[in-house]
């Protein structure tokens, strides 16, 4: 018997397959994979001893609001990708019944068990394509209603700013995630940027336009953590996602400091977590592997 383990990003799918440890992990375009699940997993099975019927679980995190009773997901930034939802119960119709987590939930169920914290109250933030949360408070998962916690890339962080890709104004998301970075610069600072990487090079040449869009990446990223500190109280707060694990100094260490100078309580510990880019897929290994029972179940 083994287990299927999927998360699928905004960019990225991760798919990995094994019994109690992963025999492999895949990376696939994340809309190369959702056009054709059954070949990208049969690709992946390749390298493994095991086939399609032995699959006996199946577990899958998303980047985006989910419904749970109809196994569908909103993919981010879905009010300007053209794609409103994605129907996983029928991409996945060949492999039985699968169970569904949010990205953030099973991020920080990953740490939790696989990576080195030691905190029994821990969040984890990932900011990359979008900007999400997971939370454990005395040990126990956060998960919510239908499994849709940790949107918090959504709360606004100004009465007024640059559209969010999801239509909003002002959201942390549209100062600070990798999709939004060359729309805030455009709309706050007149500045042309192909994309968040060209922002973050021409900082490191001390380009004046990109170290204003910077400035103000750190001033919402700011008001971001320091919400999540004073509301959640964590130990610990870990960070995952494209930008703070390629750039590393620019996101983490202006942190470090502010939050301190911001919080109400006891500043939690700021680092990046231990499992990389992996911390979701091992989220939903620990679901396989018993350890955390999603809501659903």
């Amino acid at each position: 018997m083994a287990f299927l383990c999927v998360d699928i990003g905004g960019t990225n799918t991760l798919l990995g397959i094994g019994n109690g440890e992963f025999q492999v992990i895949e990376k696939f375009d994340t809309e190369e994979f959702l056009k054709d699940v059954n070949g990208k997993t049969d690709e992946a099975l390749e390298s493994t001893d095991y086939s399609r019927e032995q699959l006996e679980k199946v577990a899958l995190a998303v980047a985006g609001p989910i419904d749970r009773e109809e196994k569908t997901f909103r993919p981010p930034n879905f009010s300007s990708s053209g794609l409103e939802k994605v129907d996983l119960g029928e991409a996945f119709s060949d492999f039985g019944e699968i169970m569904i987590v949010n990205d953030g939930t099973a991020a920080v169920v990953g740490e939790y068990y696989y990576g080195d914290h030691g905190a029994e109250n821990l969040v984890y933030v990932t900011i990359s394509s979008g900007i999400g949360a997971g939370v454990i408070l005395e040990g126990d998962v956060i998960e919510a209603w239908n499994g849709n916690f940790g949107e918090v890339g959504h709360m606004k962080i100004n009465e007024e700013g640059p559209e969010c890709g999801c239509g909003g104004k002002a959201h942390w998301e549209a100062y600070s995630s990798g999709e939004n970075l060359p729309k805030m610069a455009e709309t706050l600072f007149d500045a042309e940027f192909e994309d968040a990487l060209e922002i973050f090079e021409a900082y490191r040449n001390y380009d004046s336009k990109a170290e204003k869009v910077i400035s103000k990446m750190h001033e919402a990223n700011t008001i971001g953590v320091t919400n999540i500190a004073n509301v959640f109280n964590p130990e610990k707060i870990v960070f995952g996602g494209a930008i703070p694990l390629n750039h590393t100094d620019m996101i983490l260490e202006p942190l470090k400091n502010e939050v301190k100078e911001e919080a109400i309580n006891r500043p939690p510990e700021i680092g990046l977590c231990d499992l990389g880019e992996q911390s979701v897929i091992h989220g939903l290994r620990a679901v396989c592997n018993g350890k955390f029972k999603p809501s659903q179940l």
